[in-house]
């Protein structure tokens, strides 16, 4: 599934920034964006928060869990595309602490050439050997 949510937050953040005095206001009106997905052993999401365009800084709220007892472990990136439509697979983080734990991160993605298409991908591991995986765009 691709989510593509960028022209309605602009035309979001430019009406609102019409209607009001401060542009901070009309930033933070943009509504949070959750992409998730489950496969064999692992499940994961990530909240994105603050996509008023391109070229924005992103705020991102990270859920990642191992969801069963294979010995395996679980990984999930974010995933976006530039201006040229070119992929960005930022680092995996990962979650070694077995069935039924999970782990969270706070953090922020901006891209030089901007954030157009962001996704998520979430896998199950065996070392470095991706065992299976899902995706959300």
């Amino acid at each position: 599934m691709r989510r593509t949510i960028l022209g309605g937050a602009i035309l979001s953040a430019a009406l609102l920034t019409a209607t009001t005095a401060n542009p901070a206001q009309a930033a933070s009106s943009v509504p949070p964006v959750m992409l998730g997905c489950s496969t064999a052993g692992s499940s994961g999401s990530i909240t994105i928060d603050n996509w008023t365009g391109p070229d924005a800084t992103v705020k991102l709220a990270i859920s990642l869990y191992d969801t069963a007892a294979d010995g395996h472990h679980s990984r999930i990136r974010l995933v976006s595309k530039d201006t040229f439509g070119n992929r960005h697979y930022w680092p995996w983080r990962m979650n070694y602490d077995g069935q039924g734990n999970g782990k969270s991160w706070k953090t922020t993605a901006s891209h030089t050439n901007g954030l157009f298409d962001l996704g998520v991908e979430v896998a199950t591991f065996e070392g470095d050997t991706m065992q299976n995986a899902c995706s959300d765009w």
